[in-house]
């Protein structure tokens, strides 16, 4: 075992809750109550959606989860009693040391009380790293194939049809749900209609981060002939076009004044589709970067040759590899926000040591 880290059998693990302790056994993850401690112990595994290490310093607990242990939770939380972690493996379980809860979530409240429901999440965490090695231990990550980045031939010549390659490939993964067709009320651009096509019986690509409005949402804007087809999550812009043109113009809405994207609409919906790849994957990673650390960090990416975005920040610019996003926003005196994302956790591991990572579950 690795300096500094400990094995102990799992009977010391669940004993370090106290004498007399209740159990109580989830998937991939046991609890142990008693007067000393609450202990929560994962079993090894990379399990993305389930309950396992997220991270090198993150342990993520997920519903379905025992009721006791939900309660044990609240109990904690009211008591200050420590909650200490391990990982069950092969040889012994490996302790991790105190953890602290970051976030939780809770499925449903009490409108009377205002008592919390159920956990439906909790994302923990503990003091020290786990070291590269270590990680790959207690989270081994399978190599699956890749998709590739052939639709970077057809950006120069057809945007649409790239846009399609590339949203196919990245969410393969995701069923294509059963969808009741949508019409607008006014003619708009084909761009915008194959995104809808595409996005047809799969919500999460029309935006979890940033979102296109749906089709039977799209509206004129009193007075003028142009209409709202994306928004910002938070209100702080929403996207504009006139819908007679065939490939129109991107304006935003929501500044002392409007601005025009350098890229037409069927640049936009390609630069907002890889902007959400990178946003809501389920593996991530984020860094402010230097223009010299984010020269070095993209050599080997293969750059989108579209010009730079204007949001997140201005200028926004993308690089690709097989399974990987990366985009970095300028945001000016505050720095460069350089985000990668991907849906598969072995496309971001080779980059795990590259950058001092602000978060990442590579």
């Amino acid at each position: 075992m690795i300096e500094g880290w400990s094995v102990v059998p799992e009977r010391a693990a669940v004993d370090a809750a106290g004498p007399n302790a209740e159990v109580a056994h989830g998937d991939g993850v046991t609890f142990a109550y008693g007067a000393d401690a609450l202990v929560v112990i994962v079993d090894a595994g990379d399990r993305p959606h389930g309950n396992a290490v997220d991270d090198a310093n993150t342990l993520m607990l997920r519903e379905p989860l025992p009721s006791e242990a939900t309660e044990w939770i609240s109990s904690k939380n009211k008591s200050n009693q420590p909650l200490l972690g391990f990982v069950k493996m092969a040889d012994g379980c490996l302790a991790l040391g105190e953890l602290y809860q970051a976030t939780s979530t809770y499925r449903g409240m009490d409108p009377y009380t205002g008592e919390e429901g159920s956990l439906a999440s909790a994302m923990l965490t503990w003091d020290e790293r786990l070291p590269p090695e270590l990680l790959d231990t207690v989270r081994p990550t399978p190599a699956l194939p890749l998709p590739g980045i052939d639709w970077l031939d057809d950006v120069p010549q057809d945007l649409t049809r790239a846009l399609r390659s590339f949203l196919t490939a990245w969410y393969a993964d995701v069923p294509v749900a059963p969808a009741t067709p949508h019409r607008a009320a006014m003619k708009l651009p084909p761009p915008l209609l194959a995104f809808h096509d595409i996005a047809a019986g799969r919500e999460e690509i029309l935006g979890r981060q940033d979102f296109i409005e749906p089709l039977d949402e799209i509206e004129y804007l009193e007075d003028e002939p142009l209409v709202v087809f994306a928004a910002e999550n938070q209100g702080v812009w929403v996207a504009l076009i006139d819908p007679t043109e065939d490939d129109p113009v991107v304006w935003y809405d929501g500044g002392p004044q409007r601005l025009r994207e350098r890229e037409r609409l069927s640049g936009f919906l390609l630069q907002f589709a890889l902007n959400e790849a990178v946003s809501t994957s389920p593996f991530t990673g984020f860094a402010t970067v230097t223009p010299e650390s984010l020269d070095r960090f993209v050599e080997d990416l293969v750059p989108v040759p579209l010009q730079p975005m204007r949001v997140p920040g201005d200028p926004t610019r993308h690089w690709v590899a097989p399974g990987l996003v990366a985009m970095a926003a300028d945001y000016g005196e505050s720095g460069i926000w350089l985000s990668v994302g991907s849906r598969q956790r072995s496309a971001l591991r080779p980059l795990r040591s590259r950058l001092d990572w602000e978060h990442f579950n590579g």
